[in-house]
């Protein structure tokens, strides 16, 4: 089932968002996101949202993370949005300069050569197909935001192979 519900900012020298309808809904619930979203202009026209998935609490997904997606009103969501800040805040990606942006080898630490500005990187689908499959970014992805998960009850093979050691 998903429940779409309002939110309200408790009061407070620093307010945080407060899911309606009391704890219920916090007991109950295995995911809670919170929505926010700001506009992406082209100038003074609108071209569509930078979404931002706060996430409130969650069975599956680390809490407290965010998650950034963009659409676009002509390309709708851009399947690359948010890897950016990903690779930035995992050391793959640096910023050399202000307004640049570079790779970097992991195994050696070395900034690799050309410098990049943001808009080459962003939607460039062969950039990114090659950061997935030259590094272990998507390691990084699936363990920076996924909760480890296993089975509370061992099946009876997992038991001898856990005897065998």
């Amino acid at each position: 089932m998903v429940v779409v519900n309002h939110t309200y900012k408790e009061i407070g020298m620093f307010p945080k968002d407060i899911v309606g309808g009391g704890t219920g809904s916090y007991y109950s619930s295995d995911a809670i996101w919170i929505l926010g979203r700001q506009q992406d202009k082209d100038g003074t026209e609108i071209q569509g949202y930078h979404f931002v998935i706060n996430v409130e609490k969650s069975r599956y997904v680390k809490e407290k993370s965010k998650i950034p997606i963009t659409v676009s009103f002509e390309g709708g969501i851009n399947r690359w949005s948010g890897l950016l800040d990903v690779a930035l805040e995992g050391g793959f990606i640096v910023k050399p300069k202000n307004g640049w942006y570079a790779t970097v080898d992991m195994e050696t630490g070395e900034v690799q050569e050309p410098s990049k500005r943001a808009s080459d990187i962003v939607n460039n689908k062969d950039f990114w197909l090659k950061m997935f499959k030259e590094t272990n970014f998507a390691d990084y992805i699936k363990h920076r935001y996924s909760i480890g998960m296993g089975s509370i009850i061992e099946s009876d093979s997992e038991k001898e192979d856990n005897n065998d050691e």
